[in-house]
């Protein structure tokens, strides 16, 4: 399998709900011919850096994915034929990857997802105000005369 990366860009003038149809539609497509989703990242609307069929604004999706050569085919022929899609690009990251690879990349995104724990009470940091009673180091002549009645 071999790593890639999809960016396309959505018509803009279309509701959220579309754009949710589109993007689980290659979605679909991509784990329905044997691939592996890695992300799916939507950066959303966006202004075009040039007009694009009479459109200034885009909404970007990003995919990234393990898979054969036959899935980047098949999502740039929808691309092509799809009208809400203005654009799109496709950039191959690793000539290989492995299934191994993969579910350490999700549970890695995984882990970073999550929120941190609290502290539990166990873990709780030291009450400082005790540590410098006992720490401290004794000062002055009250220090000896105390220790000499120790003796």
């Amino acid at each position: 399998m071999r790593r890639y990366e999809i960016v396309f860009v959505v018509l803009s003038n279309i509701p959220d709900t579309e754009i949710d149809g589109v993007v689980e539609r290659y979605q679909n497509m991509v784990t329905e011919l044997k691939g592996s989703l890695i992300k799916v990242d939507r950066w959303g609307q966006r202004k075009l850096a040039y007009e694009i069929k009479k459109q200034n604004m885009g909404h970007y999706v990003l995919f990234d994915f393990a898979g054969g050569t036959s899935i980047v085919d098949e999502l740039e022929r929808n691309f092509k034929i799809d009208d809400k899609v203005l654009k799109f690009l496709s950039v191959k990251k690793a000539d290989v990857i492995t299934a191994e690879e993969i579910e350490q990349i999700l549970a890695e995104q995984a882990a970073a997802n999550q929120p941190a724990e609290k502290e539990s009470d166990d873990q709780a940091p030291p009450n400082i105000a005790e540590e410098t009673e006992q720490d401290a180091p004794s000062e002055g002549p009250a220090s000896e005369a105390s220790l000499k009645e120790e003796e």
